[in-house]
């Protein structure tokens, strides 16, 4: 899963920038509709491997899914904000 998170990083910071400069908004729905689909793919296949295990494994599922949550929305403000940087500066240049 990291490195799926290294990808999801790295695309948002240079999706956003590129697209910053382009003036895009198209953007930011396809970069919360990745890392929703991250973020419940990642606790569904936690919930599988978990099997019958319930009580214990649950809340252990429950902190997973918020992390996750949390990665996504920290990278959506990042991502919103390397978008309005490009887009000002691309502005401030005449693009």
């Amino acid at each position: 899963m990291r490195e799926i998170e290294r990808v999801l990083v790295v695309a948002g910071v240079v999706g956003s920038l590129v697209q910053g400069f382009r003036h895009d908004l198209v953007w930011f729905p396809l970069m919360l509709a990745g890392f929703g689909l991250y973020v419940v793919l990642a606790d569904r296949a936690l919930r599988r491997r978990m099997g019958a295990r319930h009580w214990p494994s649950e809340g252990f599922a429950r902190f997973t899914f918020n992390t996750n949550l949390y990665f996504a929305v920290r990278n959506l403000l990042l991502g919103a904000l390397v978008f309005a940087v490009a887009g000002t500066v691309a502005g401030l240049v005449g693009l």
